[in-house]
């Protein structure tokens, strides 16, 4: 039977974007309708999501601005789309994903599949062996500012079919609806939060600098995750130049270069002894700078390596404090490592993939918090510190894998 729609969209499309974005979970929109809600007529809701694409009558509705604080102050504004809106997204990069992301430079690593954070890290840590200098820049609000119309002649390079320009330029010009209902109308960017932004987000960087740079300059590698990336040069004089030509490339794309958050760092070791302003950065959570590492010949010197950052050890001891064990004394032992390894894990899953012992305080500061945790919980501990803390060793020597912590390092109670 030959369908007498215009646009020829696979039901099964449909179904498996929705599947998706299930899995996904995330937050209502501004229809406040949650995935739950969205289930209760499941079939009907799919279907008239797939007539209206097919039919090229589908519209997005606004999409619901949230602010969330930054690390270092200020707030993100981040854009979420209804549950169906972000069903018809995904079918949208379902499709148009296989034909993008081969073509991408392998050094991007940000929103792709088979690609990684730690990837990033280790290469950059394998190349400040190997280069004297970094340039690390960021760019500012870089998914609020993004030309659309750039965006969109990159988009209409690479896809042909007219209902996906379509909406992809209905899903850059939704307004945003803040909080009191006000409707911001939007010109450029596309909403961090949608789920064909990262993709286009790779797309215009692919452009604004992958494509660019290799042409320019290809004997400086770099690695790039979103708007986050690093250059590598071999000497100031080079990093210098790069520097200037990326922060003029980004201005004629419409980007700015961040002032605060780029800079031109030396990769300093045992080998490098030099004294230069800035010996350290900071990409996607880790702090490179000069460490103690152990040779084969068991020997002590200096190596350039990433670790935990400060901000992101501060992060999750706020995430501790968050946990407020001094209510939870109604619990057991073991129903707080249900409740919080999964946590626990995820740190060390990340961070613990690069120098280990940077993870350390963090867990003896879990384990003196637990500590006070017995002391409340039981009279026989209470105001007494030190017995609170051998409690805890006789626990963790009895059950060594009861939290994701003891059984990595086994931390012992500082």
């Amino acid at each position: 039977m030959t369908s007498t729609k215009p646009y020829s969209i696979a039901k099964r499309t449909v179904w498996e974007a929705y599947q998706q974005v299930k899995a996904n979970r995330g937050a209502a929109g501004i229809d406040d309708e949650t995935i739950a809600m969205f289930e209760q007529d499941l079939s009907k809701n799919l279907y008239k999501l797939w007539n209206r694409m097919s039919s090229g009558s589908y519209f997005p509705p606004p999409v619901k601005q949230v602010e969330i604080p930054k690390a270092k102050g200020g707030t993100r504004k981040l854009g979420i789309p209804t549950v169906s809106d972000r069903v018809a997204q995904t079918v949208v990069k379902l499709l148009i994903e296989p034909i993008l992301d081969p073509m991408f430079h392998p050094d991007s690593y940000g929103y792709r599949p088979g690609r990684s954070a730690k990837q990033a890290i280790a290469v950059t840590r394998q190349r400040c062996w190997q280069y004297d200098w970094v340039v690390e820049f960021d760019i500012k609000a870089a998914f609020d500012q993004i030309d659309h119309g750039l965006l969109l002649k990159a988009v209409r390079t690479h896809i042909r079919e007219d209902w996906i320009l379509m909406y992809i330029e209905r899903w850059l010009t939704a307004p945003f609806e803040a909080a009191d209902g006000e409707q911001l109308l939007r010109e450029r960017g596309t909403p961090q939060g949608g789920v064909v932004s990262p993709i286009l987000m790779n797309l215009f960087m692919h452009y604004a600098f992958d494509w660019w740079i290799q042409r320019t300059y290809p004997q400086y590698p770099f690695a790039r995750y979103a708007d986050d990336a690093v250059v590598h040069c071999r000497s100031l004089k080079q990093a210098e130049e790069v520097m200037q030509s990326i922060a003029l490339r980004l201005a004629e794309c419409g980007l700015t270069m961040h002032p605060e958050k780029s800079k031109i760092v030396y990769c300093k070791d045992s080998n490098r002894t030099a004294s230069y302003q800035h010996v350290q950065f900071t990409f996607l959570g880790f702090t490179f700078r000069p460490r103690k590492a152990l040779s084969k010949q068991r020997r002590i010197f200096t190596s350039f390596l990433p670790a935990a950052s400060d901000d992101a050890l501060k992060r999750m001891r706020q995430a501790v404090r968050g946990w407020r064990l001094n209510r939870q004394t109604h619990v057991t032992l073991r129903d707080l490592a249900k409740l919080y390894n999964p946590m626990i894990q995820g740190w060390w899953n990340y961070y613990g993939a690069f120098y280990q012992t940077a993870m350390h305080n963090i867990f003896q500061h879990i384990d003196r918090t637990l500590a006070r945790w017995a002391g409340r919980k039981y009279k026989a501990l209470s105001g007494r510190r030190r017995r609170s803390a051998e409690w805890l060793r006789k626990m963790q020597d009895a059950y060594p894998a009861l939290f994701h912590h003891w059984r990595v390092i086994g931390a012992k109670v500082g």
